[in-house]
């Protein structure tokens, strides 16, 4: 696939409509943020948000949370179906652990759906490893992995 000019920026206020609109372009309507849930992590004090741009038009976003002096969680990657497999998830994620490292945090957490292989493939790339698998994780219905990056 062809690089695309990409710009990871902060989100905006602005941007709350069109990352919700690719929370449920990018999950199943019963697995999606709602609009209210991804204003709660945008906005939340311990949050980090990025977005990826290209050609002025969000194409993905990464949410993590930190959840103690050295621990954070990735709340979603997201990236338009049509932009995938052209390294923006994984651009999103080096930006965000690299802010996580500027932050001391050393570990990250995050959980993936057991049937989606290419993004467990994703994660593996960037180090992260698997914890534990959480039964009916998704709404009792479908299983996923905890997965951990230990920053070196």
């Amino acid at each position: 696939m062809a690089c695309l000019p990409l710009r990871i920026r902060n989100f905006d206020a602005d941007d709350i409509e069109e990352l919700s609109r690719i929370d449920e372009i990018c999950f199943p309507a019963d697995i999606a943020f709602t609009r209210g849930e991804i204003i709660f992590y945008l906005y939340h004090l311990k949050s980090i948000a990025r977005v990826a741009e290209s050609s002025g038009k969000i194409i993905g976003f990464v949410m993590a949370r930190l959840e103690g002096q050295s621990i954070a969680r990735v709340i979603t990657l997201d990236v338009v179906p049509e932009f995938r497999q052209r390294n923006i998830g994984t651009a999103l994620m080096e930006r965000l652990h690299r802010e996580l490292k500027k932050q001391g945090i050393e570990k990250s957490f995050l959980e993936v759906a057991v049937l989606n292989t290419p993004a467990q493939r994703l994660y593996e790339k960037l180090q992260y490893r698997y914890l534990e698998t959480l039964t009916g994780y998704y709404h009792g219905r479908e299983d996923a992995y905890r997965m951990v990056r230990t920053s070196s």
